[in-house]
């Protein structure tokens, strides 16, 4: 039956952050399920990056421009990794539906 004993830990790191943690950290990270909502974490993780243009920024036009040009490199790291993280969930589901084990 000690067998059996590890099927808690399975069900409780089946959460899309323990997940991510393993593929994109290769499980190295020791941070945790962050449990705050997503606009949480996205404006208390960006209050640092928006200090540190402000400090740089002469005056409110460099700040603006800077921070449209920060704003443009995450978008286009967003698209693709979307896109990425869609064909990565077709080839999964592909997997799951149509191969043998």
């Amino acid at each position: 039956m000690s067998n059996y004993n590890n099927i808690k830990g399975i069900f409780k790191r089946m959460d899309i952050q323990e997940i991510r943690n393993f593929l994109v950290e290769n499980g190295q990270s020791s941070i945790g399920i962050d449990t705050r909502p997503y606009e949480l974490r996205l404006e208390e993780e960006s209050e640092d990056l928006i200090n540190s243009l402000k400090r740089c920024c002469k005056n409110k036009e460099e700040f603006n421009e800077a921070l449209e040009d920060f704003n443009n490199a995450v978008q286009t790291f967003q698209d693709v990794f979307t896109e990425i993280g869609m064909k990565a969930g077709a080839r999964l589901l592909f997997q799951l539906l149509y191969q043998d084990d």
